[in-house]
């Protein structure tokens, strides 16, 4: 549960860095809370509130701003699953080789569909060895009665961005189509290739 108090503390830092020092106070309004021995559910319940309150609170770009950047620090933190795409890709020739290959055998709970140049990657967090809402340790003990609203999937936009962008070694934009833990079977998002 000390990663998932770290995580919160990001999101902390992402809200100060783009909003102003009441809407922080506001979003993250009962984190003090949430210690070492939190129930899961108690920390996506939290999650759910907390996205709640930021899309009162402020404008979507900025939303998306404060969410993309903790897709940004999570990219950090994991970023073995970003170092493991980078050698994938060096293996072939042409980025076009490396798509087609990532397409047939894609990282596992994902997949890829290429049409043109917009690269589709869904997350299917139902599909993993043990059955998933979101890969997000944040949402682990969402109930299954329960939705976030999509404003919190901008983080998992952020993180494919910084994914791409590595791995491709070029700046790419990511539109996050649809989201699991908002009500859709998969998490879906558009890169532009």
């Amino acid at each position: 549960m000390g990663r998932a108090l770290e995580m919160i503390k990001s999101i902390e830092g992402s809200v100060s860095q783009f909003a102003d020092e009441d809407a922080k106070r506001k979003v993250m309004k009962g984190a003090d809370a949430l210690t070492a021995k939190s129930s899961k559910a108690d920390v996506a319940m939290w999650v759910k509130g907390a996205m709640e309150r930021l899309d009162a609170l402020v404008d979507e770009e900025t939303r998306v701003k404060i969410m993309e950047n903790c897709g940004y620090a999570c990219a950090n933190v994991n970023k073995r699953v970003i170092e493991g795409a980078k050698v994938r890709r060096r293996k072939f020739k042409s980025v076009d080789e490396f798509l087609e290959a990532e397409q047939r055998k894609p990282m596992r709970g994902t997949k890829l569909i290429r049409e043109g140049n917009v690269l589709y990657q869904f997350y299917t967090p139902a599909t993993f060895a043990k059955s998933l809402r979101c890969y997000c340790g944040l949402l682990r003990g969402l109930p299954v009665d329960e939705q976030v609203s999509k404003t919190y999937c901008n983080c998992s936009k952020g993180f494919v961005k910084k994914l791409w962008e590595s791995v491709l070694e070029k700046p790419v934009k990511v539109d996050l189509i649809q989201s699991a833990v908002s009500g859709a079977k998969e998490c879906k998002f558009a890169i532009h290739l």
